[in-house]
C-alpha cells in the first residue's frame, strides 16, 4: 500500500531539469533506454514538451541518473548548463523584472513554478543575501544534487541578467564532505562548510541598479503565467507544507509537536488547532514524513533496522516496526531491496 501524501504523485514539476539530466547522461555515453529501464514511466514524459513529472518520478530520474553516471558531482554539472529557459515563466519574470531587488523577491515567492527541487527562502543578512535551502522531497541521499544543482543554478542562470552575477561567497552543508569535494573548490571558489545544521548560500547583497533586460509589459504576463503554475501546484494546504519543511530541515532528526510549533511562532494548542481545522493532525502529517524516509532508507541505504527508527525519532525499534507495519501492512525486512 502507497501512501505517499498528494503532493508527491501529483504531476506538478516541469521537466526542464529531467532534459537537463537526459542530454548530460547521453552525452556521457548513458543509453536512454538503460535509464528508463530502471523507471516506471516512459522517456515521453521528459521529451513532451508540455509533460509534467510528480515529485516521486522526479527523484527517481535523479537516483537512476546518480547511478549511471561515471560523474558523481552530477548536480553541478545539471546546475552549469541551465538557462533562463529551464526555469520557465518564472525564469523570464525575473529577467523582465524592473531592479535587482525586485528580481530577488520574484524568485522565493514563486519558487513552485519552477522545477524547484528545494524550498528556498532569502533574506538579507549582515550585508549579504542569504539563501537557504530545505528539501521539499524525503530523500537524504540526494539532498547533494539538490544542493548543487540550486547554488550553480542560481549562479548561472543570474549571469543572463545580471551585470554582477550572484556567485557564492560562502556556503553551509548539512551534509559531511563528499569524495569530490575538490569540484566544490572549481566551483565555487569560496569557503564551504561541511555538517551544518542547514543548507545556506551567501551571495552579495541584490541592489537597485535596473536590469539591462527590464521589460516590464513581459514582467506582468509572465508573472501571471507564474502565480498560475504555483495554484497548480498546491493541492496541500501551505501550512501542511511548512510543516513538511520544518520535519525535513534536519535529516536524522525527527521533531515533536512542540518544537514545531516553538519553529513557527505559535503555541502547540494554536498548531493542533490549525491542523484539526484542515482535518489532519500533527501525527498524521509527521507519520506520511516518517514513512516515505523509512522507506527511503529500507530501500537505498545499508542502515539497519535499529538505526532507522532512531532517525525517525523512534526511542524504542520495536515501536517503529510496529507503526511501519500500520503503514504498509508489511514489516520493514520486507522492504530491503
Amino acid at each position: 500500500m502507497d501512501n505517499r501524501p498528494d503532493i508527491f504523485d501529483r504531476p506538478v514539476l516541469s521537466n526542464q531539469i529531467a532534459k537537463l539530466i537526459l542530454d548530460i547522461l547521453q552525452g556521457q555515453g548513458v543509453e536512454k533506454s538503460d535509464v528508463f529501464e530502471h523507471l516506471d514511466f516512459g522517456d515521453e514524459k521528459v521529451t513532451d514538451g508540455e509533460a509534467l513529472l510528480a515529485f516521486h518520478e522526479m527523484f527517481a530520474l535523479i537516483d537512476v541518473a546518480l547511478r549511471l553516471s561515471p560523474t558523481p558531482w552530477l548536480g553541478l554539472k545539471v546546475g552549469d548548463a541551465e538557462t533562463v529557459g529551464t526555469w520557465g515563466a518564472l525564469g523570464y519574470a525575473i529577467m523582465s523584472s524592473a531592479t535587482e531587488k525586485e528580481a530577488a523577491q520574484i524568485g522565493p515567492k514563486y519558487y513552485q513554478a519552477a522545477p524547484s527541487l528545494m524550498h528556498s527562502e532569502s533574506r538579507i543578512e549582515d550585508g549579504r543575501q542569504r539563501i537557504q535551502m530545505d528539501p521539499i522531497y524525503p530523500a537524504d541521499r540526494l539532498i547533494p544534487f539538490c544542493v548543487e544543482e540550486n547554488i550553480v543554478g542560481i549562479w548561472r542562470v543570474s549571469s543572463e541578467y545580471l551585470s554582477e552575477p550572484l556567485r557564492p561567497l560562502e556556503i553551509h552543508l548539512s551534509y559531511p564532505k563528499p569524495v569530490y569535494a575538490r569540484k566544490y573548490d572549481e566551483y565555487f571558489d569560496c569557503p564551504v562548510h561541511y555538517e551544518q545544521p542547514s543548507n545556506i548560500l551567501w551571495t552579495r547583497a541584490p541592489t537597485d541598479q535596473p536590469l539591462r533586460t527590464s521589460d516590464p509589459a513581459s514582467a506582468k504576463i509572465c508573472l501571471q503565467l507564474a502565480e498560475q503554475m504555483v495554484q497548480r501546484y498546491r493541492g496541500e494546504d501551505d501550512f501542511i507544507l511548512m510543516i513538511r519543511r520544518e520535519l525535513l530541515r534536519n535529516p536524522g532528526e525527527m521533531p515533536d509537536m512542540e518544537e514545531i510549533a516553538s519553529m513557527l511562532a505559535m503555541s502547540s494548542r494554536t498548531l493542533r488547532r490549525k491542523l484539526d481545522e484542515l482535518g489532519t493532525s500533527f501525527r498524521r502529517v509527521q507519520d506520511d514524513v516518517r514513512q516515505n524516509l523509512a522507506l527511503d532508507y529500507l530501500q537505498n541505504t545499508g542502515m539497519n533496522i535499529d538505526q532507522i527508527a532512531v532517525r525517525l525519532g523512534y526511542s524504542e525499534t520495536t515501536n517503529f516496526r510496529r507503526a511501519f507495519k500500520q503503514w504498509t501492512g508489511k514489516a520493514p525486512s520486507l522492504f530491503r531491496v
